[in-house]
């Protein structure tokens, strides 16, 4: 389970920074930023199936030590995702989603 946890959280570093540079080049969030809107389905998809292996490691013996860093790691990383621009964040996690479909292979 531990490499597991390992693997979500590379596959969810890796979407939050790929555009690293852009995210904190942004001094103020624009009007368009700051207005609500829907979650790319990559994105959906990637929130979700990091939240699974969270639920799964929790019912492992030993790693409830570790699980409050970790879910601090991923929110974190959920927010750097969503202060990117749109397209930015479909590269992102279509990025983390590969990242993490192959390492559980």
């Amino acid at each position: 389970m531990k490499t597991t946890i390992k693997f979500v959280l590379t596959a969810f570093f890796a979407a939050a920074t790929l555009t690293g540079v852009s995210v904190s080049a942004q001094a103020q969030p624009t009007e368009k930023q700051t207005e609500i809107q829907a979650l790319p389905q990559q994105c959906e998809k990637l929130f979700k199936e990091t939240e699974n292996l969270i639920a799964e490691a929790e019912k492992q013996p030993g790693t409830h030590t570790q699980l409050r860093k970790i879910k601090s790691k991923l929110n974190q990383s959920k927010q750097q995702i969503l202060e990117m621009e749109l397209a930015t964040q479909i590269r992102s996690c279509d990025i983390g989603l590969a990242k993490l479909t192959s390492k559980q292979q």
